[in-house]
């Protein structure tokens, strides 16, 4: 019974995790937010692969690369896009969001930049 009940509190709790997750860009590490929600870390990572699919580190960083496509499409540049990321350095972002999308964020830019060419072309 004991266990039911402790399955439930954590599926309970894994809406606001996430919630913490996507809200902190800088996302404390899984033992602050086990310890935050009073579970054990290996709980909350099992917990969290098994109701999202994937494990929490790979959330976050699948998290912070859509916010980092999103600042690029805004035109905003990489040096702030890292520094808003927390990232330590605007080269560790480059290899970050190339290793996650393929591309790096300059050929992202340009590529939205041709986009948005095209389409100021078809309709003018």
């Amino acid at each position: 019974m004991k266990n039911i009940q402790f399955q439930r509190r954590v599926l309970t709790i894994l809406p606001s995790v996430k919630k913490q997750l996507e809200e902190n860009k800088s996302a404390d590490n899984v033992n602050k937010l086990a310890t935050d929600f009073n579970i054990s870390r290996n709980s909350l990572q099992n917990a969290f692969k098994k109701q999202c699919g994937v494990g929490i580190r790979k959330f976050k960083l699948q998290h912070r690369m859509e916010l980092a496509k999103q600042m690029l499409e805004e035109g905003i540049n990489i040096k702030v896009i890292a520094f808003t990321l927390n990232y330590s350095h605007s080269r560790n972002f480059s290899t970050a969001f190339k290793k996650h999308f393929g591309v790096a964020p300059t050929q992202m830019i340009s590529s939205c930049a041709n986009e948005d060419q095209h389409v100021l072309t078809k309709t003018g």
